[in-house]
């Protein structure tokens, strides 16, 4: 399953992530941390704040990720899903091309990020949105087996959702803190969330108090379901798996594997031939 982390910046959304990929390693899982922001706050975290120097970032890898699914260079990505492909891609044994970009954490433990600004976004050629036009095709088309989790951590805020990159996610969870702005970049998300027809769980954060609880449950009642109370230690040392909190993963991933209806594929390609009929409107 791929579960996507999307929420407010400062939301807690890249340290929920972390715990959920520990989590789930410490659970035997075999899993693929996926850094979708330039930040690298999720990168960081998994690799205790030593991100190889080696790491062949997949915001530059557009073109191995197209030559992969039989597309030349220049094609647009949308191809891959408009024309059928059957090419896929592996974790654990690794394809040729996840290979490349995905670098060892441990065993059964592997991180792939997008990397900083390219000189194509430095020089104004493009958007920084282009670092994660490969997850567009690899989310998608990426096959797991039962005991292969991937966590992916998006930009933040709801700007990276609506390019519509969680079609290949199967469940999102939308990390929010009992705060205002927060909670309102929270309903955002689960409108576009809605509008992709992607599956999402609303997750409290950073929860210390019975007012916070009633806070979170004011605005999203009974969807609020799973909170995660403040621990100070997190702060310091975000790299360390809290295993106090594990009971809480297991009920988020427990209520993701309900939701997930496993159509990564067939919302993607419904995504582009619509995306195909409104420009040819």
């Amino acid at each position: 399953m791929i579960l996507g982390f999307l929420g407010k910046g400062g939301s807690g959304k890249s340290t929920t992530a972390t715990q959920m990929a520990l989590h789930m390693h410490a659970r035997n899982f075999s899993v693929l941390a996926v850094d979708a922001d330039h930040n690298m706050d999720f990168a960081y975290n998994i690799y205790h704040g030593d991100i190889p120097s080696d790491m062949h970032y997949f915001g530059g890898a557009l073109t191995y990720v197209l030559d992969h699914v039989g597309l030349a260079s220049g094609e647009k990505y949308d191809r891959a899903f408009l024309g059928n492909t059957d090419a896929r891609f592996h974790i654990f044994p690794h394809d040729a091309c996840t290979q490349m970009l995905a670098h060892p954490v441990s065993d059964r433990f592997a991180c792939m990020a997008a990397g900083p600004q390219t000189d194509m976004v430095l020089y104004g050629q493009s958007c920084s949105h282009i670092l994660t036009t490969p997850l567009k095709v690899f989310l998608p088309l990426l096959e797991l087996a039962d005991n292969q989790v991937v966590i992916v951590d998006e930009k933040a805020g709801a700007d990276g959702v609506s390019t519509g990159i969680v079609t290949g996610i199967d469940v999102g969870i939308i990390v929010c803190e009992p705060a205002l702005h927060s909670i309102k970049i929270a309903q955002q998300i689960a409108d576009l969330m809605k509008f992709y027809e992607t599956p999402y769980i609303f997750v409290g954060n950073k929860v210390s108090s019975d007012e916070d609880r009633a806070f979170l449950h004011k605005h999203f009642g009974d969807d609020m379901v799973y909170m995660i109370p403040t621990v100070a230690a997190m702060k310091q040392d975000p790299f360390a798996y809290h295993s106090e909190l594990a009971p809480i993963y297991d009920a988020i991933y427990a209520r993701a594997t309900e939701l997930n209806e496993q159509n990564r594929l067939e919302r993607t390609t419904e995504k582009f031939m619509r995306n195909h009929s409104f420009q040819n409107t």
